[in-house]
């Protein structure tokens, strides 16, 4: 019995990982500094703090990476932090809030997470949302799963994950949960689709909520 269903943000709800990767491979070129796409995925489903870690060792120092960072920062203040909501999105959370499960936000951002659920309509729809901030370790330790799943106050045989990254469907995996992956800019490993419970192509998918 499904009693909740937990969501990753970035790149699951929200569809930013394109415009932020996009932004920080312009902002490297600002200066004068080559940034790939290769290089981006493998930040993705990291915690903000291991995030800026391995992009520092991309970018080949700390002055390089604040460099870039404050162009990405100012160019993401111009849109003022906001992004599209992915196709299926705010749909799977009515269908789910119709069937009285709760629905909870796992995020691998420490900033920005209210405004950004609320700039697409999606913030209502939650019982509750769970920050990196919250754990010691990030994904793909799956600490922050298990914290979502106590706050929600129910077991992990009670819940479902959504998640569009290796990493982010590791810890999930890790901790218990039965996961549904949505590939975003990578497709899942082996392991992940040996593990998943099923891999679909987004969120408008009729098979994307085991209670359709």
């Amino acid at each position: 019995m499904i009693n909740a269903a937990i969501f990753d943000m970035d790149g699951l709800l929200i569809d930013s990982e394109r415009i932020i990767m996009q932004t920080c491979i312009g902002a490297a070129k600002q200066v004068d500094i080559t940034y790939t796409q290769v290089q981006y995925v493998e930040l993705i489903g990291r915690s903000g703090a291991d995030s800026a870690r391995r992009m520092v060792d991309q970018l080949k120092g700390e002055d390089n990476f604040n460099r870039v960072m404050q162009y990405v920062d100012a160019q993401l203040a111009r849109i003022n932090n906001t992004f599209p909501v992915k196709a299926g999105a705010l749909d799977l959370l009515k269908h789910y809030q119709a069937k009285n499960v709760f629905c909870s936000v796992v995020s691998s951002s420490t900033h920005h997470i209210n405004h950004l659920l609320n700039q697409v309509n999606a913030l209502h729809y939650l019982y509750q949302v769970t920050s990196c901030n919250e754990v010691i370790n990030g994904k793909p330790s799956p600490d922050i799963y298990l914290i979502a799943v106590q706050k929600l106050g129910l077991t992990v045989s009670e819940c479902i994950a959504f998640e569009d990254s290796e990493m982010g469907a590791c810890a999930a995996i890790a901790a218990g949960l039965k996961v549904v992956v949505v590939p975003d800019l990578l497709q899942p490993r082996e392991f992940t689709k040996e593990y998943s419970h099923k891999v679909v192509p987004n969120l408008k998918d009729s098979t994307a909520s085991p209670n359709h």
